[in-house]
Parts: C-alpha cells; structure tokens; sequence
C-alpha cells in the first residue's frame, strides 16, 4: 500500500513539473475524488450482486459447519470407543478422520480458495459494474478537466490522463543509468 503511495506522490510531483516546463499552456493540475463505497451502495446490480455473494457465502459457511461438526461428533466417538478397538479398526477409524480433514480443508479451497467458486462468482458479477464505474469515472473527469481522480476512501487511482503516463521516460532514464 505504501509502495502506491508513493509511486502516486512521485507521479504526480513529476507531473507538477512536467506541466509547469511545459509553459502557460495547461499549468494547472486537476485532481478529483469519487467515493466508490457511496456509488456501490447507489447502484442497485451492486447491491443486488452483494447480497447475492453473501448468500452464497452464508451457504458455503453453513456447510463447513456441518462437516467440522461432523468430525467434532466422529472424533469423539472415536476417543471414547478408541481403548476398546483393535490396532486394525483404530488404524481404520483414524484414516477415514483424516479423509473427513481432508474433504473439509479440500471443500474450503474450492469454495474460499483465490480460485474458488466465491471469488469466481464474485468477479464474474462485479465486472461488469466495474467496467460501468470506471467508464463513467472516465467521462466525469474527461467533460471536467480533471487530470486524476481517486477513491475517496483508498489511495486507489481511478482515473489518469493518458498523457500523463511517463512509463517510457522513466525506463529510458533508468536504461540510460541516469
């Protein structure tokens, strides 16, 4: 987080300069806010899409429960009945207690996982409402000369005018050695 903090600030202070070499021909700098929160909450596919993910997490949390209770149950079963089992259904009962671990730590990762199905589902609803924002984020700060606009409750950059990309400059000044 940090790190884009400060690779915003030096962006923007190279910017400053770059304008103000540049001369009288646009020297001031325009810098906007936009509260994503604010315009989620106004958006009814982002509250729609918000309360679907909760449900759905609700559903998968709800499952978990049920498996971790389920080996809570078959373990103490296991530890009451454990002195009276031979060396064979002992062996037998703890490998099918590892196999419920496993289907539990498995089950969470293709649920919760940064591949799961939440997080497939959640990009697969919030694109779309992304791709609206940021176009009409776009639009605003083009029709109102502002040459940045960020979130207002992140350092997030929504917004950059194309020619204030210096990305080439910066490399070749670093290729240079300068």
């Amino acid at each position: 987080m940090l790190v884009r903090v400060l690779s915003v600030a030096i962006f923007l202070v190279s910017l400053a300069f770059a304008q103000k070499d540049a001369g009288s021909k646009e020297s001031t700098l325009r810098i906007a806010v936009a509260d994503l929160e604010k315009i989620a909450k106004e958006l009814p596919e982002a509250v729609a899409a918000d309360r679907e993910l909760t449900e759905l997490r609700k559903r998968y949390l709800d499952t978990l429960q049920m498996m971790e209770t389920r080996f809570k149950e078959r373990f103490e079963q296991y530890q009451k009945s454990k002195a009276m089992m031979t060396a064979d259904a002992q062996r037998k009962e703890e490998d099918e207690l590892r196999a419920l671990q496993q289907q539990y730590a498995l089950y969470q990762e293709e649920k919760f996982g940064l591949q799961g199905e939440l997080a497939r589902r959640r990009d697969s609803l919030l694109s779309p409402i992304l791709k609206k924002v940021q176009e009409a984020v776009a639009a605003v700060a083009k029709e109102e000369r502002y040459n940045f606009v960020f979130d207002r409750g992140s350092s997030f950059l929504l917004y950059a005018e194309d020619k204030a990309d210096i990305t080439y400059k910066v490399l070749d000044r670093i290729k240079r050695g300068k």
